[in-house]
C-alpha cells in the first residue's frame, strides 16, 4: 500500500475534493436520470396510442361486417322480390313451394343479419366511448409531457450551472495539492469506487461498519499520519478535522 505522509492541511482539502467530487457524482446521475421521467410518461401515452389503434381496428372490422350484413339484407329484399314474381308466375305446386321456401329463407337471413347488427351497432358504441376516454387520457399525458420537458430544461440548466460552479471549485483546490497527492487520491478513489476518506463514528469505520482497532484509533485521535481501515483501506478522519 503507497503510504503518503499528509498534512492535516493536505487532509482537510482532499476530504473537502472529495464531498465536490461526491456532489458532482450525485448532480450528473440526477442529469442523467432526469430524461427517464419524460420517457415514462411517453411510455404510457404511447401504450394509451396502442390501444385507440387496437380499437381503430376493431371498429374497422365491425364496419366492415356490418357493411357485408347489409348487403345480405338488401339481398334478400331482392330475393323477396323475385319470390313474389315465381309465387305469381308458378305453374305448379313445386313452383309455389320453391317460391314460398326462396321468401322465407330471405326474411330468416334478414331477422338474422339484423339481429347482429344490431349487437355490432352495440359495440361500436361502446368502442367509440372508449376510444375518447383514450384521446382524452393521451391528450392530458401530451400536456403532462409538455409542462414536464419545461420543469427539466429548467432543473437541467440548474443542475449544469451548479456543475460549472462546483468544477470550478474543484480545479482551484487541486491547484492549492501537490500534483502527487492528487495523483494519490485519484488512484485512491478509482479503486474504492469512491469515498477515499471515511469518518469514524463510534470507534466504527463508515467505509465497512467495522470497528477500529484501539491502537488505530488512539493514533487518529492523536493526529499521527495517516490511518486506514485495516478490514477495507480506506483512510480514516475524525469528522472535526473537515470542520477545523
Amino acid at each position: 500500500m503507497l503510504m503518503l505522509d499528509l498534512s492535516k492541511d493536505d487532509l482537510k482539502k482532499l476530504i473537502k475534493l472529495q464531498e465536490i467530487d461526491s456532489k458532482i457524482i450525485k448532480l450528473e446521475l440526477k442529469l442523467r436520470e432526469l430524461p427517464e421521467e419524460i420517457k415514462r410518461f411517453e411510455e404510457i401515452a404511447q401504450t394509451r396510442r396502442n390501444k385507440i389503434a387496437h380499437i381503430d381496428e376493431k371498429i374497422e372490422e365491425l364496419s366492415q361486417r356490418r357493411k357485408e350484413l347489409e348487403r345480405i339484407i338488401n339481398e334478400s329484399y331482392k330475393k323477396i322480390e323475385e319470390s313474389k314474381k315465381k309465387k305469381a308466375q308458378a305453374k305448379n305446386l313445386d313452383d309455389y313451394k320453391e317460391a314460398i321456401k326462396l321468401k322465407a329463407e330471405a326474411e330468416k337471413n334478414i331477422i338474422k343479419a339484423t339481429k347482429e347488427i344490431e349487437k355490432i351497432l352495440a359495440k361500436l358504441n361502446q368502442l367509440f366511448r372508449e376510444r375518447e376516454k383514450m384521446e382524452i387520457s393521451v391528450a392530458e399525458f401530451e400536456r403532462k409531457i409538455s409542462k414536464k420537458e419545461e420543469e427539466i430544461k429548467k432543473t437541467q440548466s440548474m443542475l449544469e450551472k451548479k456543475l460549472q460552479e462546483l468544477g470550478g471549485l474543484r480545479e482551484q483546490l487541486i491547484s492549492e495539492i501537490s500534483p502527487e497527492i492528487v495523483e494519490f487520491y485519484e488512484e485512491k478513489k478509482y479503486e474504492f469506487g469512491g469515498n477515499v476518506f471515511v469518518p469514524v463514528y463510534n470507534k466504527t469505520c463508515t467505509g465497512c461498519s467495522m470497528q477500529v482497532p484501539s491502537a488505530q484509533y488512539a493514533k487518529l485521535l492523536r493526529g499521527e499520519g495517516l490511518v486506514y481501515c485495516p478490514n477495507c483501506g480506506r483512510i480514516l478522519f475524525i469528522e472535526k478535522i473537515s470542520r477545523d
